[in-house]
């Protein structure tokens, strides 16, 4: 297992080295996200159930974005280097300091509960990593500041309608988990959780909003950034602050 954990992480290193080289660093990407997929089955998966905590969370979050920066095929410096990075850290604290939790039994109705939310979640997380990227670029636009020949208006747009895209779809799988969990979590409205179902609703609809005034009146630059980002917080605060409070707190 310490094996898998330095391979990964020296493979997303290569990745970072090497981002400005797009083909040889996407091809590190898939061999660090290859070698995660295999870390996510063995830290999550067991006989006799998910071991799902505040660790193994993270380590889900980071392994699908890898995948959906991988599948839209961004190629937004900051962005990748960021994702690499906090997939290091993520590995690097599971490593350090484990944490051990016990395990849920596998239910269809929780599973599939717990895959519409890591869905939303990871779409969501890098819609807000390259909103940050989005939100530099156009400010040094804005100056006239040159970044490099990759950086004009026509990849500006590009980005930006694939990141509405990715709002969308995280939105559309936000609603899927909060419709499974009132439909069949127990306890969901209870048991504790009450504040990360309303930090979720909460997020639900500022992203509601956004896509609205995206369709109807266009909204783009920085009034749907700093939305995106507002709405992104409150997931976060939601959906990672539950399992932090839960692992450490109580």
């Amino acid at each position: 297992m310490t094996f898998l954990f330095i391979s990964t992480i020296v493979a997303h290193l290569l990745a970072i080295i090497t981002l400005k080289n797009f083909k040889i660093s996407q091809l590190f990407l898939i061999l660090a996200s290859t070698l995660q997929t295999i870390l996510c089955g063995q830290i999550l998966l067991s006989d006799a159930g998910w071991i799902f905590n505040a660790q193994n969370a993270c380590l889900v979050v980071s392994w699908l974005s890898n995948i959906v920066i991988l599948v839209a095929r961004f190629k937004i410096a900051l962005t990748r280097l960021l994702i690499h990075l906090i997939a290091i850290a993520v590995i690097a604290w599971i490593q350090a300091l484990p944490f051990i939790s016990p395990a849920k039994p596998y239910v269809w109705t929780l599973d599939l509960h717990i895959l519409f939310s890591i869905l939303a979640y990871s779409l969501l997380f890098v819609s807000s990593l390259i909103s940050i990227d989005l939100g530099l670029q156009i400010k040094k636009m804005k100056k006239n500041v040159f970044i490099s020949q990759g950086m004009n208006i026509n990849s500006l747009l590009k980005n930006e309608e694939k990141l509405f895209k990715l709002i969308v779809l995280g939105w559309l799988f936000l609603s899927c988990a909060l419709l499974t969990g009132i439909m069949f979590v127990h306890g969901f409205l209870a048991d504790g959780l009450g504040h990360k179902v309303l930090f979720s609703l909460l997020a639900w609809i500022m992203f509601a909003i956004l896509i609205v005034g995206r369709l109807t009146k266009g909204w783009r630059g920085k009034k749907a950034i700093k939305l995106n980002l507002f709405a992104m917080t409150l997931l976060m605060l939601g959906f990672l602050g539950s399992y932090v409070v839960i692992d450490y707190l109580l």
